[in-house]
């Protein structure tokens, strides 16, 4: 499923792309079908590679790498992003980008994440 394909679920089923991504995941895996969610799934789990491979550049404190692997996982969909924006706020958290890092926690909505965006204030 391609990132236009997962815009018109959204549309189709009236999801607001302005909701946090753990709300956005929730909602497609309450509405959408069978199938629509076996394509989600498949790119999620490629994505969550790419989030295994940002985690490792991360506890070797190799930030620019991080970023990037997480950027591309962004740029290959909606579906399951709380994780992403997660180790995105990290990264940026760890630079010391404090806002950015607080937008990126606020973004994923996950359970850890509003724990971490609580911890910075």
């Amino acid at each position: 499923m391609t990132p236009r394909q997962e815009r018109e679920l959204l549309k189709k089923y009236g999801i607001s792309e302005e909701l946090s991504a753990e709300e956005i995941t929730q909602l497609l895996k309450k509405r959408a079908t069978q199938e629509e969610l076996e394509g989600l799934k498949k790119k999620y789990s490629r994505k969550m590679g790419y989030c295994a491979q940002a985690e490792q550049a991360l506890r070797e404190g190799n930030l620019r790498r991080a970023e990037e692997l997480l950027e591309y996982a962004l740029s290959l969909g909606i579906y399951g992003n709380e994780v992403v924006y997660n180790l995105l706020g990290d990264v940026y958290s760890r630079r010391g980008m404090l806002e950015k890092a607080k937008e990126c926690y606020r973004r994923s909505g996950s359970i850890e994440s509003l724990k971490k965006l609580k911890n910075l204030g």
